[in-house]
């Protein structure tokens, strides 16, 4: 998971900007004149460019809405498009195209990519997308830099990199003053933003995220000439023209647009925060999901292998200890770690689960009533 100062930094990064113009909710805006426009009209003009932005609050189902209508109307216009996507680092381009191949069931998928440890949010919140990049063979681009690595600059600086993935990475543009400002604003919010690491490292996280998603979206551009990128993250990332827009147009790249879903929460928005602008209801309140109470092993990869124990968590109180093999749950096989976490996010709030362990040598089956806790 990525590390909790730069998460937050990013999810405050997301509705940092207000301004004098309020939006309805399923109201379509033109943000440089505040004229209305219908979503047809708003198709017709994205469709005019060859790389449309979208942005998104990541909880938020009604912004995944949005994207998902407007992929389905730029597809019918552009047979050669992609997706390009920022909940997926780099690496796993292959698990994306086994996925829109049809070669990967819905769990293998998630197993292979990690879901819940790459990115974390609920898979049905982003689920209608997949499904219909995959029914309809539409290419999706992994666009982002694997999260260890920003996490790792937001620490200590690009310096921090080893030479040889800091000499593979793109060109990366500096942070204009005023990204510079808003993210110093968000830096100075909330105090855990100080213990992830300085200022400047946060720039430079940030700017290196910006600029490896702008590059992504840059190459596959270059490679198809006569294709639309359709690119979705985080709002932050697009804010104002900054982030990602920042980085294109720093490599040539003009011909770009975007879009922010806006929730109802955040109706006052500012004119230059994004070409357009489309009103969407509040996401819903959500609850906790539930959790064993265990930590995991990193470093096995033939099963879900407990490593430790959260006090006071239904693991403890079921007596599982560090070094036990979890083998099945409700008689489901675990063949990983996040295996584990995939098969609890269907179980319900306050119900039990039937977990089969292993410890030393033997098998047992347990019932373990079920609590919200802040590990697997």
């Amino acid at each position: 998971m990525i590390f909790l100062p730069l998460l937050l930094g990013l999810a405050l990064l997301q509705w940092g900007v207000m301004g004098v113009m309020p939006i309805d909710v399923d109201a379509i805006l033109r943000l440089s004149d505040q004229s209305r426009l219908t979503e047809a009209q708003l198709i017709e003009r994205l469709a005019a460019h060859r790389i449309v932005l979208i942005g998104e609050s990541h909880d938020n189902p009604a912004h995944h809405g949005v994207q998902l209508q407007v992929i389905r109307a730029l597809r019918a216009r552009h047979p050669e498009m992609v997706v390009a996507l920022e909940m997926f680092p780099g690496p796993m381009q292959s698990e994306l195209d086994r996925w829109v191949a049809g070669e990967r069931s819905e769990e293998a998928f998630l197993d292979a990519v990690e879901w819940y440890f790459t990115w974390g949010f609920d898979f049905e919140l982003y689920a209608p997308i997949l499904r219909y990049a995959r029914d309809a063979r539409l290419p999706l681009l992994a666009m982002n830099i694997p999260r260890e690595r920003v996490s790792r600059v937001r620490k200590h600086g690009m310096a921090a990199l080893e030479p040889a993935i800091r000499d593979a990475l793109p060109p990366i543009a500096p942070a204009t003053t005023p990204y510079r400002i808003r993210l110093e604003a968000v830096f100075n919010s909330h105090p855990m933003m100080s213990k992830g690491g300085p200022f400047d490292s946060f720039v430079e996280a940030q700017t290196l995220w910006d600029g490896v998603m702008a590059d992504s979206i840059q190459r596959w551009s270059a490679a198809h000439p006569h294709g639309v990128v359709v690119g979705l993250a985080g709002s932050g990332h697009l804010l104002m023209g900054q982030g990602i827009p920042h980085q294109l147009r720093a490599r040539g790249v003009t011909d770009l647009v975007t879009l922010l879903p806006w929730t109802g929460t955040d109706s006052w928005i500012d004119p230059e925060a994004a070409d357009y602008a489309w009103g969407t209801p509040e996401a819903p309140d959500s609850l906790p999901p539930v959790r064993l109470g265990v930590i995991l092993d990193e470093q096995r990869r033939d099963g879900a292998w407990v490593s430790g124990i959260q006090e006071e968590s239904p693991a403890a109180r079921a007596g599982l200890k560090s070094g036990d093999r979890l083998v099945r749950l409700n008689g489901r096989e675990i063949p990983t770690r996040h295996a584990l976490v995939r098969l609890l996010q269907e179980v319900s709030r306050g119900s039990s689960v039937r977990v089969q362990r292993e410890r030393d040598g033997r098998a047992e089956e347990i019932e373990i009533p079920l609590s919200p806790s802040s590990s697997p």
